[in-house]
């Protein structure tokens, strides 16, 4: 996780150039991780790597999942669309859109080598 604030553009720029990608997290449990992971008690919100920019509604993600907006990850009644949100931000109950030109915290993910995942 990154101690400054950035856009979402900003933060899946910086990924790209660590040699990942923002995160995306797949289950509860790996957002719950990643909150206790990172402490982020203390600024809550951060990015996640989904968006709907091209097409309202349609939550495209940078690993090229098109994720579904009845998912549960999702925060009640979000995706909402209020003020044009069109990207993706994580907090402890789940994803919230959110205007993607604000800022928030951004944390990368990117796969293990092989040779780390044999360790």
């Amino acid at each position: 996780m990154h101690d400054v604030v950035v856009t979402w553009e900003e933060g899946k720029q910086i990924c790209v150039e660590l040699g990942g990608m923002m995160v995306v997290p797949q289950s509860e449990e790996e957002l719950q991780h990643i909150i206790n992971m990172c402490s982020c008690q203390a600024w809550p919100w951060f990015w996640i790597g989904c968006n709907d920019i091209q097409t309202e509604g349609t939550w495209v993600c940078l690993d090229g999942e098109i994720f579904d907006v009845q998912d549960e990850m999702w925060s009640d009644s979000e995706p909402n669309n209020s003020n044009n949100e069109d990207c993706a931000v994580g907090v402890g109950s789940g994803w919230f859109d959110w205007q993607c030109d604000r800022t928030s915290k951004s944390i990368c993910q990117r796969h293990a080598s092989p040779a780390q995942q044999l360790m």
